[in-house]
């Protein structure tokens, strides 16, 4: 893929590399790929034949000028630009998921500021944060509310998640414990039926609202998941511009992600309400 002699198609402007079915013009000596000259039909510089400006009298005058290439303005849609490398050409990343930097989001808060508060998986958040208040769905924010919450240090959030999933854990726990302290694992109707019989049927309504409430909680988390971050990362990086002092030590402490606490998260919902029921 080398052309010493930087010739370029008088029809495309492309350069003419050896590998490419070039034609000559008969009558100039001009230039074309097969293709371009087939389709125009003529040489790409009929116009100058028989005139001072042909083709072979300009080129013997002065030496051929590189042809110039217009780059394409960057589309926000389109993927992201190349990079050559001596290795080859390759894909830049693009840690704004297409969004250009400048991008304004909300209130003042550019795509490079908030990408500067997440952090983390910035390729996915910013272009919905840019897209507004458009449903999404946070498959972390479903397996596990509250510890996503409290991983994107959204603690308010998290602990109300926390609490809303205690509280359906404390509602199921004497349901599954009449359920699985049994022969039989599989709550069949027949076995309903005794339940009401034998135990008190207020145990299989609480157990009936926890699940609700669980899976409610679940998948209200994610689908709004990414909606609540939008605004609580919007209204933090506008809070840290206006009145931070060391914007750049506030940003490390009030964004990103803590992996430790989505863990604790997740084991404080799933053990806690075992703990209170062994207490009570």
């Amino acid at each position: 893929m080398i052309n010493d002699k930087k010739k370029s198609c008088v029809v495309c402007h492309a350069y003419l590399f050896e590998e490419d079915d070039v034609v000559y013009c008969p009558e100039c000596g001009a230039p074309h790929h097969r293709e371009c000259y087939n389709n125009l039909g003529r040489c790409g510089l009929a116009e100058a034949h028989g005139t001072e400006n042909q083709y072979d009298r300009l080129k013997r005058e002065e030496p051929e000028e590189e042809p110039q290439v217009q780059e394409e303005p960057y589309d926000d849609q389109q993927t992201p630009p190349f990079t050559q490398s001596p290795f080859g050409q390759f894909t830049t990343f693009d840690f704004l998921g297409g969004v250009k930097p400048e991008t304004v989001i909300e209130d003042g808060v550019t795509a490079k500021e908030a990408a500067k508060f997440v952090v983390s998986n910035t390729m996915r958040y910013i272009p919905k944060f840019v897209r507004g208040r458009k449903p999404s769905w946070n498959f972390l924010a479903f397996i596990s509310p509250c510890g996503w919450f409290l991983s994107r240090k959204m603690y308010k959030n998290g602990i109300i998640a926390g609490v809303i999933d205690l509280i359906a854990n404390l509602f199921v726990i004497p349901f599954s414990n009449v359920v699985y302290g049994g022969e039989s694992v599989y709550l069949t109707p027949e076995a309903m039926a005794d339940m009401f019989k034998t135990e008190e049927p207020y145990i299989l309504l609480l157990g009936l609202i926890g699940s609700l409430l669980a899976i409610a909680l679940r998948v209200l988390s994610g689908i709004f998941g990414d909606w609540i971050y939008r605004k609580h990362v919007i209204s933090s990086v506008k809070d840290i511009k206006e009145n931070s002092e060391d914007i750049e030590t506030d940003y490390r402490k009030r964004g990103g992600v803590n992996i430790f606490l989505f863990l604790v998260g997740w084991m404080a919902v799933q053990y806690a309400a075992m703990f209170i029921v062994m207490f009570i």
